[in-house]
Formats: C-alpha cells, sequence, structure tokens
C-alpha cells in the first residue's frame, strides 16, 4: 500500500475502502471497514459516519447509525448531530411498496417522482419519501423540459421543508439546482446555510459551483477546507489537487500518431451521430504530424450502416477507412480485426470509440494530458455519461477487490467497488487517477501495449467483458489503467442493459461473467488487486505531497489524522 498517512497502518481493507472513496451512501463500505476494523479505529468509523449521513441527510438508515454513535460518545457538530437525530426520530418502519418497485424497475422517472411527491404530501414528517426523492429526482434530467419541470417541484419541496429538515432540504435543493446547471442560484443556497450547520458536504457542492462559475480561487477554498477536516477523503483530494494545479483544465497534444477504430452492428443512426462528434474534434489538438486516421468496421450489418459509412467516408475527405464483414464476428474479434491492419499497426497510439459514444471537441488534447500525466499506464480511459441520465457516471474508474473462493469453488471471484456508482456526479468524480479497469465504450493504448497483450479474448464473444478481462491481463504486466476523470464521454446506450435478467444479452453476458471469473485464479487476482492499489496509493500520496507543497495542506501527522 503506502507507507504514508493517513492510511499508513491501517488495515488493509479499511485503506483500499478509502483509497477509492465516494459520496454519501458511497462511503458506506469504507464506514463499514471501520466499524470492522476494531476500537482501535473508532474516530475514523465515526467520522466516516458522519460523512456517509451529510451526503445523504434524509437517509434514515445512516442518521440512525450516526445517532446513536454520536449518543454513546458525542463527536458530530451539535447542529449537525440534532439534524440527524430528528430524521432518525421520524423515519417510519419500512416495508414492502410493490407500487414502488414497479416503477424503479421500468425506470419510470415521471411516474416515480408523483408517487413519491404524493407520499411526502400525505405524511411531510416522513424522511423516507424525501430520500429517495433526492436519490431519483436527478434521474428525471434525461426528460428533457419535462423532466426539469418536475425536478423544479422537487426542489421547491426541498426548499420548503420547516424545522430541523430545513438546512437539510435547502442542501438537497442546491444540490438539485447544481445538477440542472443553475449554477449561481446553487451557490447561493449553499453560501446561505446557517453557519451553524458545518455541513462539509455543502461545502464540497460549493466548491463545484464556485467552479462552474468561473471562481477558481473560491472553489479551492472551499475543497481545503474539506480536504483538511477529511484527511480520509481521496476524492476531495484529488478534486482539490486536479483544480489546484491545473489538471482539470489541461488539454495536451498527443506525443504520437494514433488511430482511432469504430465498429458497428445494425446501428446506422447512432453510428452516423457518433461520427458527427468525432469529425467535429478540436484537431489542433492532434498529435503531432496530423489528425488520426479513422477506421470503421461494419459488422455484417443489414441495416444503413454501410451508407452512413460511404457518407462519411466521402466527408473526411479519406481519413475514415472502412472494413466490411459479411457476418458478425463479435467484439472482440472485431478490435483485433482493426488492430491489426497495417496502417493501424504502424501508429504509436490506438483509441477504440463504441458507435454510441460521443466524444467533446477537446476529447485528443484531454487523452493527451492523461498520457503526460500517467505515460506509464497500460490503458487511459474517461468518464462515461448516459444520454438518458446526465447526472449520473455510467462507467470511471473501477477498483478490483478479490473474494477468494473455496479450494474448487465455482463462486464469484471478485468484486469491483466503482465510486461514482451510487450519487449523481456535480463534477467530484471528475479525477484523474490509476484503477484497475476502465470501460472500452472510449480508452486509449499505446499500440506496442495492445500487441504485446496479444490483443482482446475472443472467448468473451459477442460482447461484455473483453475489455475487463484485457484491463486485468495488463495489470498482471505491471501496467495499470488510468482513468482521465476530466474527460466526459456520452454514451447513448445503458451500459450492459442488454445482458441484465430479461435483456436480449442476458445469457451469454452471464456466460462471460463466468468465464471471466474462472479465467483467474485467486492468486492472480490478488496480484493484479495489489498492483492497481499500489499505483493508486502512490498517486494519492504524491498529490497530497504536492498540495502542502503549495501550502493548501500542512504535512499529514504521523499519528492519527483521521479528521472528524
Amino acid at each position: 500500500m503506502t507507507a504514508e498517512p493517513p492510511f499508513a497502518g491501517l488495515p488493509s481493507e479499511l485503506a483500499r475502502r478509502l483509497l477509492v472513496g465516494g459520496c454519501g451512501p458511497g462511503l458506506a463500505p469504507a464506514r463499514d471497514a471501520a466499524l470492522a476494523a476494531g476500537q482501535a479505529w473508532a474516530g475514523l468509523a465515526d467520522a466516516l459516519s458522519l460523512a456517509v449521513w451529510e451526503g445523504a441527510p434524509f437517509w434514515p438508515e445512516a442518521a440512525a447509525h450516526l445517532t446513536a454513535r454520536n449518543g454513546r460518545r458525542p463527536f458530530a457538530p451539535p447542529a449537525l448531530a440534532a439534524a440527524a437525530r430528528a430524521v432518525a426520530m421520524a423515519a417510519r418502519p419500512s416495508g414492502p411498496d410493490p407500487y414502488f418497485d414497479r416503477l424503479a424497475g421500468r425506470r419510470d422517472i415521471p411516474r416515480l417522482l408523483a408517487y413519491l411527491l404524493s407520499r411526502h404530501e400525505k405524511d411531510p414528517a416522513d424522511p423516507g419519501p424525501l430520500y429517495r426523492l433526492s436519490v431519483f429526482a436527478p434521474m428525471a434530467l434525461g426528460d428533457g423540459g419535462a423532466g426539469e419541470a418536475q425536478l423544479d417541484r422537487v426542489a421547491a419541496v426541498f426548499s420548503g421543508l420547516p424545522g430541523p429538515f430545513a438546512p437539510l432540504g435547502a442542501y438537497a435543493a442546491a444540490h438539485l439546482r447544481l445538477l440542472c446547471g443553475r449554477v449561481a442560484e446553487a451557490a447561493a443556497g449553499l453560501a446561505g446555510l446557517p453557519p451553524v450547520f458545518p455541513s462539509l458536504a455543502a461545502r464540497q457542492l460549493l466548491a463545484e459551483a464556485r467552479w462552474r462559475l468561473g471562481d477558481r480561487e473560491g472553489a479551492v477554498a472551499a475543497l481545503t477546507e474539506v480536504a483538511r477536516a477529511r484527511p480520509f477523503d481521496s476524492l476531495a483530494l484529488g478534486r482539490l489537487h486536479d483544480l489546484a494545479t491545473g489538471a482539470g483544465e489541461a488539454v495536451q497534444a498527443l506525443p504520437g500518431s494514433l488511430a482511432v477504430l469504430l465498429y458497428s452492428f445494425n446501428s446506422a443512426a447512432l453510428l452516423d451521430r457518433t461520427l458527427a462528434a468525432l469529425a467535429a474534434t478540436d484537431w489542433g489538438l492532434a498529435p503531432a504530424g496530423g489528425g488520426p486516421r479513422l477506421f470503421a468496421l461494419d459488422n455484417g450489418s443489414g441495416d444503413a450502416t454501410a451508407a452512413v459509412l460511404a457518407g462519411w467516408r466521402e466527408r473526411l475527405g479519406g481519413r475514415l477507412g472502412v472494413v466490411r464483414l459479411p457476418v458478425n464476428v463479435g467484439a472482440p474479434a472485431a478490435r483485433n480485426w482493426l488492430a491489426a491492419l497495417p496502417e493501424v499497426e504502424q501508429c504509436d497510439f490506438t483509441a477504440y470509440l463504441d458507435d454510441d459514444a460521443f466524444v467533446p471537441r477537446d476529447w485528443l488534447g484531454r487523452f493527451g494530458a492523461a498520457v503526460a500525466a500517467c505515460p506509464g499506464a497500460g490503458v487511459w480511459g474517461c468518464r462515461i455519461m448516459g444520454l438518458g441520465a446526465p447526472a449520473f457516471v455510467q462507467c470511471a474508474d473501477s477498483h478490483l477487490f478479490p473474494t477468494p473462493r473455496q479450494e474448487g469453488g465455482q463462486g464469484r471471484a471478485f468484486e469491483l467497488a466503482s465510486p461514482w456508482l451510487v450519487t449523481p456526479d456535480a463534477g467530484q468524480y471528475a479525477v484523474g487517477r490509476p484503477c484497475a479497469t476502465v470501460t472500452g465504450c472510449c480508452h486509449l493504448l499505446r499500440t506496442q501495449t495492445l500487441r504485446a497483450t496479444g490483443g482482446f479474448d475472443i472467448r468473451f464473444s459477442p460482447t461484455q467483458y473483453d475489455d475487463l478481462d484485457h484491463d486485468l491481463r495488463l495489470l498482471l504486466a505491471g501496467r495499470v489503467p488510468y482513468c482521465q476523470g476530466h474527460l466526459g464521454v456520452t454514451h447513448a446506450k445503458v451500459t450492459g442493459a442488454a445482458s441484465q435478467p430479461g435483456g436480449a444479452g442476458y445469457g451469454s453476458g452471464f456466460a462471460n461473467q463466468f468465464k471471466l471469473h474462472h479465467k483467474y485464479d485467486d492468486a492472480a487476482l490478488a496480484r493484479a488487486a495489489d498492483t492497481a492499489f499500489a499505483a493508486l496509493a502512490a498517486d494519492t500520496a504524491a498529490k497530497r505531497r504536492a498540495l502542502a507543497d503549495r501550502g493548501l495542506l500542512a504535512p499529514v501527522p504521523q499519528e492519527g489524522g483521521h479528521g472528524r
């Protein structure tokens, strides 16, 4: 791991959960690991219990947990403790709610929010519907103007909460307004919280609002407060580092030639949009010597894919090369076919892009900055945002936690921890750092590395998990993935949706999961996790030292220092 505080001496599971980090419920695994570590880490467990609740203040479970711990040995600021106690005492016993479950299962967000609002109107003192509103309201942003109108109604409900719920409602309303782009209103709401209500979660949101308003100094000052009070918060530390040093804005040309590879099957309309976004790239950020070559493989499509590719080949003036196959050979084979093209093999870098992924204009420069920041990475990925749920990260950095099996066991061999999975992204997940795996939706590799690892395993045909398998092989070769969280790419489809129960690809997706979990033995997965976490720990320590050198953070004390 690392010999540097604040992670020095921590049990491995706890140190790793803290390095992954999270916000609100996303920090619950770290809190639970601190609790499991025993009385020696009670102070850290207290601080994490408070942090989990602050990020989800209407969550009855978090409020009850914090209230119970604080009742035994007070540690929370009085105003926060009183608010958490009010939520815990007002919570109603949970019970079955089949109508809610049906709506949530169908992702029918408009009806779901209407139902939760009606539940709140019938029992305004119950925090349960308020918590669910705070979770599901950001999902309405994928519904255009109608969604924003419904979100406004939810924000108004939060803003009007009385008594001890008032500051919690102000925080929740500001969070929603920040997510829907009403940044000045959000900043005013957060700055207007009473001084006796010292919510670090609110300070973190205020930092993001100030950053969007162009107030770098104010953003850095607010995040510095958070990082000083929570030295265990690796995400806040990474975000502070990237804002303070300019890494969050950096763009740079790639140090070599590039081939951009796409493959598509019966997705002509989305492919057309993908190529349109790609054509709008800021070619001023292209590698030295000119823009990249683009290659698209038509994987046996029966729709208008051929016509779309022919049209773009003409518009791009010969920059686009097209390969057409008579049958669908699957994703891994398509990736390998493209990588084996002589023109691709001559390039220094290879980027893969899904046929429904829409890159921003500066994507090349963002990847160039990531290569400059971590030139030895095995692969560089990015932050993927869902088109239908733009307030949430669909994929970014994921971290490997092996789950050793009994000898001869057939169970799952590991889990992936993803800090961005359970809470909307107000900017806090835009961090560049090492990890165990990034998504293949949009990723960049050195062509030499791609050759050395042997390409993508065709046993994961037709699709799913070939990118994760490739990243595991990189880790076992000592090459760590790096997530460029400052590059946000929009993905039209829901990742893995077809492989969910009932989906068209459920059978093959389940089979590929089984193959992946049994391809590697426990010892290999432990080595892969050790490699990834060693890189993440070193990166976190280096960022802490850089912030201390700038005077933003004091040198970390050798004992304690885990914050409130």
